[in-house]
């Protein structure tokens, strides 16, 4: 039998997992079109259901996946950014009273979230912050279609976010210790 902690983080994996799948997508037409690069869309090919886009010369294709690559990552990293500060802020162990105070005020108070609740969510943001960080430099390293600066900015990025939940789990812990 599965535990409650393993069904949540499938549960909280859905929505970043196709939010990253639609960012790549729109990401890969939307430059296409801004740039006015020539492409072809042709049925399914890849899990009978995304379609295949093939572009007339590979600089275009570089061009519009490494835009797309972008948009999938500002994904991953909106997400996160999203998680770590409803951790930071509105963590029902250390919330500011004051806050607390002003969000019950407003009718906010649906804000404010568990540990539980926080950490499973974050910890999948996390992730797919570091998968995309890494197929990103894989990207870049074997197949040399990502452009360098990208994936070094995507993996000091992610590294910083991952400090910063580090950081928010440690206060998690001492605050536990102290009570």
């Amino acid at each position: 039998m599965m535990s409650k902690s393993i069904i949540k983080l499938i549960d909280e994996a859905l929505i970043p997992a196709i939010a990253l799948i639609v960012a790549k997508m729109v990401g890969l037409f939307l430059s296409a079109q801004l740039l006015h690069l020539s492409f072809t869309v042709k049925n399914a090919s890849l899990l009978l259901v995304l379609p295949k886009v093939q572009f007339l010369n590979i600089q275009d294709y570089i061009l519009a996946e490494n835009y797309s690559n972008l948009a999938m990552f500002a994904t991953a990293a909106v997400g996160t950014i999203f998680v770590l500060v409803r951790a930071h802020f509105f963590h029902q162990s250390h919330i500011h009273p004051n806050l607390q105070a002003r969000l019950a005020s407003l009718n906010l108070e649906s804000l404010i979230a568990s540990s539980y609740h926080l950490y499973h969510q974050a910890l999948i943001w996390i992730t797919f912050l570091w998968l995309t960080s890494g197929f990103l430099a894989i990207s870049t390293i074997v197949l040399h279609i990502t452009y360098p600066i990208i994936s070094v900015l995507a993996f000091i990025i992610t590294a910083n976010f991952s400090w910063i939940f580090a950081m928010d789990i440690e206060k998690e812990v001492e605050l536990s210790k102290t009570n």
